[in-house]
Order: structure tokens, then C-alpha cells, then sequence
């Protein structure tokens, strides 16, 4: 496995700039970042309250802090991206004797409640360590990352004199998730018609049709199809048989394709697609589709 780092969520809180060791536009000390210690009932309350994302650092040599998205959303408004890199001009600066980090490595983009990852041509790549399911997903075999809580992204900080990589490691963390799905309950089904080759969502008021790509109509198709055969039971799908119903000519495709198409089928479902309750991840295994087949 690539990597080989490991991760300790309970993050230390620093108090002094020269304990991060990072800026925050241009080379002003982004000494508002830095949250004085507080105990756990008190962070807990201050989290409920702020409803901002955060992530949870831990440096290559082992340090480990946290940096609030508060202050830079505040400057640069609530829909604004976080630019990550090496270089002073980034909101979030990754300070890099080594010279492994990009200066503009990646970049972190709010889109309505969801955040995603996109590696910006970086030399060695932006990872994710994915919290459900564990995958490790190379973001720059996709346009962009869905961010979930929990999620870590890793960059490459140095390498050991053996060759073993010692990564950046932020955790991305999200108050506002644990807060919406607490006692979620979805307000519509999801219905499929095979006949029609069409998805809908269906609440008391109306029917509406979902609109799909031809290849997300295909996986959608194809999994609907299993659960009939399966007793009108949800039927789990592996990769493989999903890249074979969805592409004609399957040679080539591969498992990081179908998880962008999931993510977009969530996009268009789900009330919470980091918290999905009708197209699921079974870990190791592949996808379930929970929808009413007619």
C-alpha cells in the first residue's frame, strides 16, 4: 500500500504561530486559526454553535493542530475556495523545506452543504483516505472529490532515508453533517421504473423524473434489475459487473469512473449524499441501490 502513514484523531491544539509554522495571506501570521486549548464539552459546544468545517492536522513529523474555516470564510464569503499549497498566497500554507508540496497543490471548493477536493496539477498528487469504506482515491484520476466527514487528505511531505513517504494529513471535518442526518428521516422515495428506463422521486404532492446521464441511467438500470432477480431485495454490485452494464466496450474503465457517477446520482437523490440512504457503499464489496422497482 502507498500509504503507510497513520493518523491520530485526537488532535493536540497549539497556541503559538511558531508552533504551526504556516500563514495565511501573503505572510501575515494567520493567528486567528489557531484555537486556544478547551476542554472536550466546551470544543463540543463551540463546534454545535459555529456549524463551521474544520480540519485536523497532523505534519509529517508528527505535529498536530487545527485550523477553523471560520476567519476564511469570513474574508472571503461563505461559498469561497480554500487554496492549499506550499506557496504564501494560499489560504491554508504548507510549510515545505523539502520542496514536495506544489506551490498551488489543491484546492478545496464549497458547493450548497457539500465540499469537494481538486488537485490543481500538483507534482506528486493529492490523496483521500476515504472514512467510509476505507478506500485511498488518487484525486487527480478525477475532476473533483466529494468531501466527507471524516475524510483525510493526504500529501506527500517527505521521504524517509529508507523511501518511506510521511505525509500531510488533514482530516476534514464537518459540524454540519452530524447535524443534519441526526434523526433524518428522507421526505421522499425513489422510485424505478424498468419499462420506462426511469428513475423518479416521489413524495404525496408529485412524481418527478429524475434526470440521468445515459451512464448513470445504465448503472441505475442494471442494479434495479439485480434487486428483481434478487426477490425485490437490494442486491450488492461489485465494480466489474458495474463497468460491464455501463460501458459497451467495458476495456479500460475502471473503479474510480463508477464512484463519480455514484456521486452524482447522490448529488441528484439524496438529501444528504456524505450520509446516502438510497444508493449505499458496502465496504470491499461495491454499491447498493435501495429504490422501489416497478
Amino acid at each position: 500500500m502507498l500509504f503507510q502513514s497513520s493518523f491520530t484523531e485526537s488532535a493536540c491544539i497549539v497556541e503559538t504561530e511558531d508552533d504551526r509554522g504556516g500563514c495565511m495571506h501573503g505572510n501575515v501570521p494567520n493567528l486567528n486559526i489557531l484555537m486556544p486549548k478547551i476542554n472536550n464539552s466546551e470544543l463540543a459546544v463551540m463546534t454545535m454553535v459555529t456549524n463551521y468545517p474544520y480540519l485536523d492536522v497532523k505534519e509529517p513529523d508528527g505535529t498536530e493542530y487545527r485550523l477553523e474555516f471560520r476567519d476564511i470564510l469570513a474574508q472571503k464569503g461563505e461559498s469561497a475556495a480554500v487554496l492549499i499549497g506550499r506557496s504564501n498566497e494560499n489560504d491554508i500554507v504548507l510549510p515545505d523545506p523539502h520542496r514536495t508540496v506544489s506551490r498551488s497543490h489543491c484546492v478545496m471548493e464549497r458547493e450548497g452543504e457539500r465540499w469537494w477536493l481538486r488537485d490543481e496539477g500538483s507534482a506528486n498528487g493529492t490523496f483521500v483516505r476515504q472514512q467510509r469504506g476505507g478506500a485511498e482515491l488518487d484525486v487527480r484520476s478525477v475532476e473533483m472529490a466529494l468531501l466527507q466527514d471524516g475524510d483525510v487528505i493526504l500529501i506527500l511531505g517527505e521521504l524517509t532515508e529508507s523511501e518511506q513517504p510521511l505525509f500531510w494529513q488533514l482530516t476534514f471535518r464537518d459540524p454540519n453533517v452530524t447535524q443534519r442526518v441526526e434523526g433524518f428521516q428522507p421526505m421522499a422515495e425513489v422510485e424505478y421504473s424498468l419499462s420506462q428506463r426511469m428513475l423518479f422521486k416521489v413524495t404525496r404532492q408529485q412524481r418527478t423524473e429524475v434526470k440521468l446521464s445515459p451512464q448513470e441511467r445504465n448503472l441505475v438500470h442494471y442494479m434495479a434489475q439485480r434487486n428483481l432477480e434478487n426477490g425485490n431485495q437490494s442486491a450488492v454490485c461489485g465494480y466489474e459487473e458495474l463497468i460491464a452494464a455501463i460501458w459497451e466496450e467495458p476495456f479500460g474503465h475502471v473503479a474510480n469512473e463508477v464512484n463519480r457517477l455514484v456521486w452524482s446520482i447522490r448529488a441528484k437523490i439524496e438529501r444528504d449524499s456524505g450520509e446516502p440512504f438510497y444508493l449505499r457503499t458496502v465496504r470491499g464489496q461495491g454499491y447498493v441501490l435501495d429504490v422501489r422497482v416497478q
